[in-house]
């Protein structure tokens, strides 16, 4: 059966359509009147407000069970997976990301998408969505997770929160998907630790290492909480019984991104943990065994 598409407009690209038409008529009016000036500038105008926000935004949203598609008019689209997205958050842009994208400063509000985006990440691509009822109503019907950063949504949760305490306490989430997703992200990461803990020996050096899940608000827990969380490799290095806090260094890295589905906890896998660990581990072994611990718990 083929993966039926829902589109939503994009309400930046139909402004500089709608300013392109007027740009257009107004160089056939300047041409018609003998203006050939005014009518080649005009036309030269046209042309930038198609090419250039056909080449920096997107002209729509294409949404289906798989993932969402942000469609360029010249370029290979942003393509996001519903599986590799770990939050959705409606925000307010104040800057662009960059200054090929300043025109998105025109509409501020949209959907920051967090996850990873299918094929080559190209200079154009944001994982911004413009913020209208139609993209809320595609995220919310495909996407299993909860948008953050809606004012009224939180209102509304807390007061269903304080209504209905007892059921929403009651309330659990399977965890047939994420439980073996922690295992493995728990052996990898054991596994490219191993050698960093045989560097770290050769130095005089202990590595701790534990796992743990961290909220939203940064709270550290040990088992699994009944809210979205980050699964973190957490390790402290110092010099074998050391006590003194001011001498062990403290890293970690994130394993696995986890938000409450609607009947399930749902996880994404960092897409950069072997790169993350090797290049943070080797950096920091790197740097104590040149300068000593003492001057690297001083300096950070």
């Amino acid at each position: 059966m083929k993966n039926r598409k829902e589109i939503a407009l994009n309400k930046l690209f139909n402004s500089f359509v709608i300013l392109d038409l007027l740009a257009v008529w107004g160089s056939i009016y300047c041409f018609e009147n003998g203006d050939i000036t005014g009518g080649l500038i005009l036309a030269f105008i046209a042309l930038l407000l198609i090419v250039i926000p056909g080449i920096f935004t997107p002209y729509c949203y294409a949404f289906d069970s798989e993932g969402v598609s942000l469609c360029y008019l010249f370029l290979p689209n942003e393509r996001y997976l519903w599986k590799n997205i770990y939050a959705i958050e409606a925000t307010e842009r104040i800057l662009p990301s960059h200054s090929a994208n300043i025109f998105d400063l025109l509409y501020q509000y949209v959907f920051s998408i967090s996850g990873k985006a299918e094929g080559e990440t190209r200079f154009y691509m944001s994982g911004y969505i413009r913020k209208t009822f139609r993209t809320k109503h595609l995220i919310e019907k495909y996407w299993d997770g909860k948008i953050s950063g809606l004012f009224l949504e939180e209102v509304k949760d807390w007061f269903r929160a304080r209504k209905h305490k007892k059921e929403w306490e009651i309330k659990a989430h399977l965890t047939d998907e994420v439980a073996p997703m922690e295992r493995e992200v728990r052996a990898e990461a054991k596994e490219l630790l191993e050698p960093f803990v045989a560097q770290a020996k050769q130095y005089d050096l202990d590595i701790k290492s534990k796992f743990l899940y961290i909220t939203k608000d940064f709270k550290e827990l040990r088992s699994r909480p009944k809210e979205g969380y980050t699964y973190t490799l957490v390790s402290e290095i110092s010099h074998f019984d050391e006590t003194d806090e001011n001498r062990i260094v403290v890293l970690s890295v994130d394993l696995l991104y986890v938000r409450l589905g609607k009947k399930a906890y749902r996880g994404v896998k960092s897409n950069v943990l072997k790169e993350d660990l090797e290049f943070t581990y080797s950096d920091v072994l790197n740097e104590i065994y040149k300068n000593g611990i003492e001057t690297y718990c001083k300096n950070n």
